[in-house]
């Protein structure tokens, strides 16, 4: 039995998922639990797959459309299945579940009585198509395509009740479209012609690119980054798919090949369209700027006890500890005292968490990700150190979920091992502040005999000024000056717990 395929929710916070890449056609056989394309919400990237073998008769939803989470994005049943009903219900452009859509199910069907009694406004048009075996001219709207073998109609100018449907059911895909575009542009001006001459069918022969190709969804990223056509790499996976090694060797054959090309400077300007998390920052950053009232201090403290501290904590304790780790503390005991700035604000409430989630800004190849390290103050410094470290390796290898960016009270984005010695972080909404961690660095400072050098680190704290104060946000920094210049007190009492 036919059944439709819906986007997935890839998390609480997920409001729309756009189509990244399919990995099957129309008519393609598929087996269930087969991940049959690949999509991307706000935060995230996710696979969706296939719950029965069958064949794909429709994919409703196209590269880079969207839809919200539950809808309907493909159409999958048993090769000889009529699907129009699930068409017709489908939420397409081939028609909603109205008296409309049961007519055009109905006429799918060939059962043109029933397409009368639904719609019985239009018995004329229907009993003419019947007659004639197609719709009036240039209307489409009881052609059976998909989705977008009618936006590609449109664009190239086809009318779709010329064109013969090679899909299931004969429904007209993309590629008739295409070739029904094709032999139109090669059609020679019209000529005076025997009475009963009929024209020269022109046959368009598939297109190397248009071949199926077997991938992983892991390899198809790295060779859209690559800019590698994998319909021109030879597979040497299992049953000839394509690995990460194939398409690095194809990129490298390519670099090789233009490295020998003389071209003029200037040829190789790049465009980027913004991916959809690339989209999803752009907007939330930008309406944090434009709402929130954006004030920065900065502050520098000596970085040697903390350095001490957190090397003497990785050789005490069973697990790997760093600097990081020991200054999540110093942040933690500052939010203890500072409880404002462990808030978010929404809707005109200012809300403030008695758990401590704090963000940890993480640089991946898709964009700034914050996944959560959840109830800090509770935590020993072992597991705060484990805890970190997960949810940093599971943002790095793309592995993380929805739930590990949501939550968030308060974030800490650290670029000082970038070698940044300042800068003005952006509040993550809804949260109202972010401190950004600077390199730590050698500085010439006042001693008790004069002059000296010392290792220092330097903090710069956005905070959203209808919120807190500036007096607020400075006694904030006092306080993470006092513990990062004396870690040993929160060192000790969390190494013990």
């Amino acid at each position: 039995m036919g059944t439709v395929v819906k986007m997935p929710k890839l998390g609480m916070d997920m409001d729309q998922g756009t189509v990244v890449e399919w990995f099957v056609d129309e008519g393609d056989e598929v087996q269930s639990g087969q991940v049959v394309a690949e999509i991307e919400s706000e935060k995230t990237t996710g696979e969706v797959s296939v719950r029965q073998d069958g064949v794909v008769h429709h994919i409703l939803l196209g590269v880079g459309e969207s839809v919200e989470p539950g809808g309907d994005i493909a159409i999958v049943g048993d090769a000889d299945e009529d699907v129009s009903q699930l068409l017709a219900e489908a939420g397409s452009e081939d028609g909603p579940a109205d008296e409309t859509g049961t007519a055009a199910a109905a006429e799918a069907s060939g059962d043109s009585e029933a397409a009368a009694e639904a719609n019985p406004g239009d018995t004329q048009s229907t009993a003419a198509q019947s007659s004639t075996g197609s719709a009036p001219e240039g209307s489409t709207d009881r052609v059976k395509a998909t989705p977008r073998a009618k936006k590609l109609a449109e664009e190239l100018g086809v009318d779709l009740t010329t064109v013969e449907g090679t899909g299931p059911q004969d429904a007209v895909s993309e590629a008739d479209v295409e070739a029904a575009a094709a032999a139109a542009a090669e059609e020679p001006e019209p000529a005076t012609e025997p009475e009963g001459t009929a024209p020269e069918a022109t046959t368009i022969e598939a297109t190397e690119s248009e071949r199926h190709v077997f991938a992983p969804p892991r390899v198809r990223r790295l060779a859209r980054q690559a800019g590698v056509d994998l319909s021109a790499v030879s597979g040497s996976g299992p049953g000839g798919s394509i690995t990460e090694a194939d398409v690095e060797a194809a990129a490298a054959g390519e670099l090789d090949e233009d490295a020998t090309e003389a071209e003029p400077p200037g040829t190789h300007d790049e465009e980027r369209p913004l991916s959809g998390m690339r989209r999803t920052i752009a907007d939330r950053l930008g309406q944090s700027y434009r709402e929130a009232v954006h004030v920065t201090e900065h502050r520098t403290a000596l970085a040697e006890e903390l350095l001490d501290a957190a090397a003497a904590a990785d050789e005490g304790l069973d697990t790997k500890v760093t600097v990081n780790d020991v200054l999540l503390l110093a942040v933690s005991a500052s939010l203890d005292e500072h409880p404002a700035f462990n808030a978010t604000f929404e809707d005109d409430v200012h809300r403030l968490h008695e758990t401590q989630n704090i963000c940890v800004a993480v640089d991946i190849d898709s964009g700034l990700v914050a996944p959560v390290v959840r109830d800090v103050g509770n935590l020993s410094l072992t597991e705060l150190a484990a805890k970190r470290r997960a949810v940093t390796e599971r943002a790095l290898s793309g592995e993380y979920s929805m739930d590990d960016l949501s939550g968030g009270t308060f974030t800490v984005s650290n670029l000082g091992v970038l070698g940044v010695e300042s800068f003005d972080p952006v509040i993550n909404p809804p949260q109202v502040a972010i401190l950004g961690v600077n390199t730590i660095r050698d500085a010439v400072v006042p001693t008790d005999d004069g002059v000296g050098v010392r290792k220092q680190i330097s903090f710069d704290l956005s905070f959203d000024h209808r919120i807190v104060d500036g007096a607020d946000a400075a006694r904030f920094l006092e306080s993470l000056v006092g513990h990062v210049e004396n870690p040993w007190p929160l060192v000790v009492a969390a190494g013990g717990r």
